[in-house]
Parts: structure tokens; sequence; C-alpha cells
């Protein structure tokens, strides 16, 4: 075990030998997470802009804004008439409210009125339209309410402006009678059908995909040594062949392993993703795959025979199965022959496994089949790159 983990040793140091490789298989997966994460993720919602244009200029008139700035969802921008009209004509603007000159004297008298001015195309202006009737019926009900009060009183004893403020009042902090809405939490477990979106996609993906450029540029190593004699002369020390590869092997495996720590860390801390919600199930996904991908590396490294070809092939083939696996793309939006192709890829089956863990929450279970697929695809590429692979 002393002479193995000597020869992991050993490989950390060559890969320590070419920093700027090192750098670019961590910072390159964490730029593009945050570049495809936000490109792709629904942000959060800005308010919508309502035009306001207040031509009365009396505190009643003014209460018609307040009220629309009190929904969350709406942001008053005062205009004029002709201002409005011009923006929504221009496709500029959505909807505008306009609160017409002699707006308290009619709130006062026979009857106000509140207009509406939309863009027949936006959809947004019917929700706008609902407020607006809202308030209407709220400073109406103030207004009825103020008039019987003053209507009932001795001259003199009550005044319209007093009796009204008093019924607006009763409005806050809840109406006399409002509707309670509760909000149905859905269970933290999901179904297939929820798609990986935004960070959790990108970070999901760009880590297995970089996983393979870590194992591939390991790999590489062995080939470097080979070319300089040095596997040569290691067997001619009291060394198995075994022992040589299991070091290698070994190297490999914790050198993808720091790699997919840190992706995971910065993408929980930094990008929000879920990655801690079963850190059992994520490690077994991922240690699975890494071991798949470090045997991946061995078989085609014992497959070419200079790091030259190693070095024009991997990015070939790192990313041609982060394609086909889902890394750059949810696999369940592409076609249904691609999705059955994904199943003969270790990035598919490393995919596969962390969404059903990171997004949809599934656990353990979910990630046994992947990662025994996983464990299969390793032992197998392990056992033919080592019978492979040429040490001279």
């Amino acid at each position: 075990m002393r002479r193995i983990l000597a020869l992991a040793w050993l490989n950390a140091l060559q890969l320590l030998r070419n920093p700027a490789e090192m750098v670019g298989v961590i910072v390159l997966p964490l730029a593009l997470t945050m570049l495809f994460g936000s490109a792709f993720s629904g942000g959060e919602a800005k308010p919508m802009q309502v035009l306001l244009a207040d031509e009365d200029g009396t505190s009643y008139s003014a209460q018609v804004g307040t009220l629309i700035d009190a929904e969350e969802s709406f942001e008053t921008s005062a205009v004029t008439r002709a201002e409005a009209e011009n923006l929504i004509a221009k496709g500029d603007a959505a909807v505008a409210v306009i609160v017409p000159k002699g707006f308290e004297t009619a709130l006062k008298g026979s009857g106000a009125t509140i207009e509406v001015l939309r863009d027949p195309a936006s959809q947004n202006s019917f929700a706008v339209i609902s407020v607006v009737q809202g308030v209407a019926m709220r400073m109406s009900g103030n207004a009825g309410a103020a008039e019987v009060v003053v209507s009932m009183l001795p001259p003199g004893a009550a005044d319209f402006d007093t009796v009204y403020k008093a019924a607006n009042a009763r409005w806050e902090p809840t109406p006399p009678i409002y509707t309670k809405g509760e909000t149905v939490v859905a269970s933290e477990v999901r179904g297939d059908s929820v798609i990986a979106q935004g960070a959790t996609l990108s970070s999901i993906g760009f880590t297995v995909w970089f996983i393979l450029f870590m194992t591939f540029g390991s790999a590489g190593g062995i080939l470097e040594e080979r070319e300089q004699g040095t596997l040569r002369r290691l067997l001619v020390a009291p060394i198995s062949r075994g022992t040589i590869m299991s070091g290698k092997v070994v190297g490999i495996v914790l050198a993808a392993s720091v790699q997919a720590l840190i992706l995971v860390g910065v993408g929980a801390l930094a990008f929000g993703v879920p990655w801690g919600r079963d850190p059992l199930a994520v490690f077994v996904v991922l240690e699975s795959y890494v071991l798949a991908g470090t045997g991946l590396a061995v078989l085609v490294s014992a497959l070419v025979r200079t790091r030259d070809q190693l070095s024009g092939l991997s990015p070939l083939i790192s990313t041609g199965l982060a394609m086909l696996g889902g890394c750059l793309w949810p696999i369940e939006v592409v076609a249904p022959f691609m999705q059955t192709i994904a199943k003969f890829t270790p990035t598919g089956w490393a995919v596969m496994g962390l969404t059903d863990v990171v997004a949809r929450n599934q656990g353990m279970e979910a990630a046994v089949v992947p990662s025994l697929v996983l464990l299969g695809f390793a032992a197998v590429s392990l056992l033919l790159g080592s019978r492979l692979l040429r040490f001279e």
C-alpha cells in the first residue's frame, strides 16, 4: 500500500508541473456554470411598470397611485396623458392609468372614473385592470360610507373628508372582508418529469464533463513516463506491474476526486446548487463516475502511442461524451433514440444519477443503478486498459 501511495503522490507532482492546465479544469467549469446558469435560469421577476397620469393633483387622486404601488408586482411612473398615449402607441409601455381632472369633485358627487389605457398585445395589462378595479371598489365604498354618514347627521356635525378617512382606515392592516391564501408546498422529492435547470443543470453537466479532462490529463502522465523510460526502470525495481498500475490509477482517482470536491463545493456555496441534499448519494455517484472516467482514460492511453496523440484525442472524446450524455442540455429534451444512446455512455449515467439525487432529491435509492453501471464500466475499462498498456 505504501508503494501504491508513493506512486500516486508522484502522479500528483507531475500534475502540479503544469499549474495552468490544473487551473483550467477547475476555473473554466466554474465560469461556464455561472455563465450558462445565468442564461438558462429565470432570475428574479421585476415589478411591472405602470404609467400613472394624475391630472387632478388631489389627495384622492394620489391615493390611486399609492394603492397601485402597494401591490408588489407593480411600480408606477409619473407621466402626462400625452406621454402615456405616445409610449403605448409606440409599444414602449404596456399600460397606463389616468386619473382625470375633477376626480375629487366627481368622487364626492355622482361618481368618478379611472381610465386605463393598454396595449392590446400585452396580456399582463389585464392584471393591472384587475388591481385598478379593486382600487375603484375601495374608494367607492369609502365615498359611499362618507355620503351616507354626512347625510344622516345634523349639518356641520361631520364632513365628507373626515368620514372618508375614517372609512379608509378600516382597510388597514386588513380589510373587513379579505381572502386568505395558503401555499401548498410540494414535496422536495420530485418525479422524473422534473428537469434540472439553471445553475443546477450547468453545475452537474460541467462537473461531469471536466472530470474527464482531469482523468485524461492525469493518465497522460503514464505515457509521458513511458516516453521518458521511467516505466521501464520501474519494472527493474522490486515492484510488480500490478502495483505500478494501482499507484497510477489511485493517483488519477485522487486528482479527479479533489477536482470534483472543489466544483461541488463552489457550486453549492456560490451558485446555490443543492449538492448537499444527500451527500452520501452524491459521493457514491461521483466516485463511481471518477472510476469510470479513470478506466476510460487508461484504456485510451493504452491504445495510443504518445502523450501528444492522447492530448489530441481527449478533447474530442470528452466533448463527444458530454454532448451524448446530457452535460450541455437536459437529456430529457432530446429525441428518444438519443436518450437511449446516452445509456451507453458513462457521462449519461453520471448525469442521470446526479440529476435524480441533486435536482429531484430522490436519495440513495436513485443512485444505486447509475453507480453500479458506472462501476461495471470502470471494472471492464480498467481491466482492458491495464492489460493493453505497454510499459516500453
